[in-house]
């Protein structure tokens, strides 16, 4: 009889699992996310070549995140699209938010430095600098669409001014799937939601108690999507622009929740 040595089954069993949870094409270096010097993007490091160290670090990280190499902007620091059931179940405008939905606001929160890290790689003496020597580099708000690309910054107010951190003109984050979809229920509207189980069979990621719905329920930032620029990407896929965790032809990731 062969035997298998038990890590490499562990290997195999998680190389699987990692398989099963990713969502759309992934190659993180030719995407947008990709600050390091072989980025082709808008915001490109100076000398630092490690694509994944501004956003993880091996050791002395953050528990906030998987090996989590930034800050944290602060949880109360946001105002929130908000409606009546918002307000009954989820705390309305003012809710803090939740640390999944941080770690994206960590860089995209249109105020804290997109090339400040906790542990900057080997051998370096501190942030990375960027575009130029650039030392507190922050994504900014752009407009809709600049050269066929979306802005950055979620939390500015679109005028280029101080940030604001406003997500009033985003999709609601940071609340209960579940508790929305009760108080639906308690008025008669229930069948305007599927049920936490049917849209996460659709595809969409929920968190923790209460199937709570973040920034990754609907987006995924190691997903390669741009094919064309600034890269000829055979592996990309136009399909899950921008960064989507399923492609939404049709409005299919909407219609996994919303049943309209």
């Amino acid at each position: 009889m062969v035997r298998i040595p038990i890590l490499i089954v562990l290997l195999l069993f998680f190389a699987g699992t990692c398989a099963l949870a990713a969502m759309g094409p992934q190659r993180v270096a030719n995407t947008v996310h990709n600050l390091s010097t072989s980025s082709e993007w808008y915001y490109v490091a100076d000398e630092e070549d490690q694509v994944c160290i501004f956003c993880h670090t091996p050791h002395g990280g953050s528990l906030d995140g998987p090996l989590w190499n930034r800050a944290l902007p602060g949880a109360m620091e946001f105002t929130h699209y908000t409606t009546a059931t918002l307000d009954s179940v989820a705390g309305g405008a003012t809710r803090a938010l939740s640390d999944e939905s941080l770690l994206c606001m960590s860089c995209h929160d249109g105020a804290m430095a997109v090339n400040h890290v906790l542990r900057p790689s080997s051998g370096s003496a501190g942030n990375p600098t960027m575009n130029s020597g650039q030392t507190d580099v922050a994504l900014v708000w752009l407009g809709p669409v600049i050269a066929g690309r979306i802005g950055g910054a979620f939390g500015e107010d679109g005028m280029l001014t101080e940030e604001t951190r406003n997500l009033t003109d985003d999709h609601p984050i940071s609340f209960s799937y579940d508790a929305v979809r009760t108080a639906y229920q308690s008025v008669g509207r229930g069948n305007q939601l599927h049920s936490a189980v049917e849209a996460a069979t659709a595809g969409v990621r929920f968190y923790g108690a209460g199937n709570r719905v973040e920034c990754g329920s609907c987006h995924d930032p190691h997903v390669n999507y741009d094919s064309t620029i600034p890269w000829d990407d055979p592996t990309a896929d136009e399909k899950y622009r921008p960064f989507l965790i399923m492609p939404n032809t049709g409005s299919a990731m909407c219609l996994a929740c919303h049943n309209k």
